[in-house]
């Protein structure tokens, strides 16, 4: 049996929470696009889910970390957009992708260096939309519409930033007391 589940997450960790929630429930993700995700039915608690932004590396880094990530007995379920989904069987242990301080920074680091280019792009497009673009004759509206669009998308995804930085903030303390 499948179940189809429409989801929009701005936090990746409370995303990750509810799959694994649901997998408890024996619902098992086989296909996530665009905040759509797509269930099976299985045993309940089998697996052990995690998201992960991989970013902008080569085809070969890519292909060495997924072969890294299989003999480690993980699946991955699906990879777009640098996002990754990936499971691993619940019995054979934890199952975590950055076990010390430091990755766990690096991490959010390069998460928030994409969100930050992509929260400027879209600040720098709505301003020129509105106010360089905007006074047009013929295409005015459709240029405010646009720029009012990529403000709104600015916003979203300021969402995220701030909790990243909150994250790597609190990590970077934990980081600081315990050396």
């Amino acid at each position: 049996m499948k179940e189809v589940r429409y989801r929009l997450y701005l936090d990746y960790e409370k995303e990750e929470k509810w799959i694994n929630e649901m997998a408890a429930q024996g619902w098992h993700l086989e296909k996530w696009f665009l905040n759509r995700f797509t269930f099976t039915k299985g045993e309940q608690g089998a697996f052990t889910y995690r998201n992960e932004f991989l970013g902008a590396i080569s085809k070969q880094e890519k292909q060495d970390y997924f072969e890294l990530l299989k003999d480690s007995g993980i699946t991955i379920i699906y990879e777009l957009g640098g996002w990754v989904y990936m499971k691993k069987a619940a019995a054979e242990g934890p199952f975590e992708l950055y076990t010390d301080t430091h990755s766990k920074i690096d991490y959010y680091k390069r998460m928030l260096n994409i969100f930050l280019l992509l929260f400027f792009v879209n600040v720098w497009s709505g301003i020129l939309n509105v106010f360089v673009l905007g006074d047009q004759s013929l295409p005015e509206f459709f240029n405010s519409a646009v720029g009012i669009f990529n403000v709104a998308v600015a916003f979203l995804i300021a969402i995220p930033i701030i909790k990243i930085i909150q994250r790597k903030r609190a990590l970077m303390k934990k980081k600081d007391l315990y050396e």
